[in-house]
């Protein structure tokens, strides 16, 4: 009798909880008085520091060793100045400078849903800044594919290094004219020219500049 009652009563709990499943769950699971997303002035900052600070941070660990400029104490195993080194130090930049490429889009994004085209500007020049030193340090590298893991993609094709080149240019061109409008971001926002879109025009031709001459050598 009891085993009757269980069978009698899964199918009617199965179908209680079908119907129970409306079209609207998403909006009703989804606080209305929060943000979905990041928006550009907060993700700016905390962006560019890390990528400085993942820099700065294989510069003293690695470059600096090996140059006998300084002596990190966090290589226990004293192999770095032998250069013995480890894979690990390559992937942490890999692994840094992408992650933050996430952020930098997200900005962009964050540019076009608020008619702010200064941080899509700045976005786009920090993209080329970060490309320009992932193809540099480990040649052909995931461009156009690359940051599409919400779509799915966890296995972009890695592009050659030329046309990583070309896509960094037109990053840098369309910022320039982006940035022609001189669209008010808020300062604070900002640590590198605390909210002048004007210096970060010359900054983007600049580097445009710089990676000109790289590939023309």
């Amino acid at each position: 009798m009891k085993n009757l009652r269980r069978s009698a009563i899964l199918p009617l709990a199965i179908l209680i909880g079908l119907s129970s499943c409306k079209k609207d769950f998403k909006e009703i699971n989804t606080n209305p008085n929060t943000i979905s997303f990041a928006l550009p002035q907060t993700l700016l900052a905390p962006a560019i520091t890390s990528v400085v600070s993942a820099n700065m941070n294989r510069s003293q660990r690695v470059n600096n060793e090996l140059m006998q400029v300084t002596v990190n104490m966090g290589d226990t195993e004293g192999k770095i100045f032998r250069y013995e080194v480890r894979s690990g130090e390559g992937d942490y930049l890999w692994n840094s400078w992408y992650r933050e490429l996430t952020n930098f889009k997200d900005i962009y994004q964050g540019g076009e849903d608020n008619l702010n085209d200064s941080y899509k500007g700045i976005s786009l020049i920090c993209q080329a800044w970060v490309y320009s030193l992932i193809t540099d340090t480990y040649g052909d590298a995931p461009y156009l594919e690359s940051n599409k893991g919400r779509e799915g993609n966890m296995t972009p094709v890695f592009d050659l290094q030329k046309d990583i080149y070309l896509g960094i240019f037109e990053k840098l061109e369309e910022a320039n004219n982006l940035l022609k409008t001189n669209t008010a971001i808020l300062g604070t926002s900002d640590p590198i020219y605390q909210g002048n879109v004007a210096r970060w025009r010359k900054f983007g031709n600049s580097l445009y500049l710089r990676l000109l001459l790289r590939v023309s050598a």
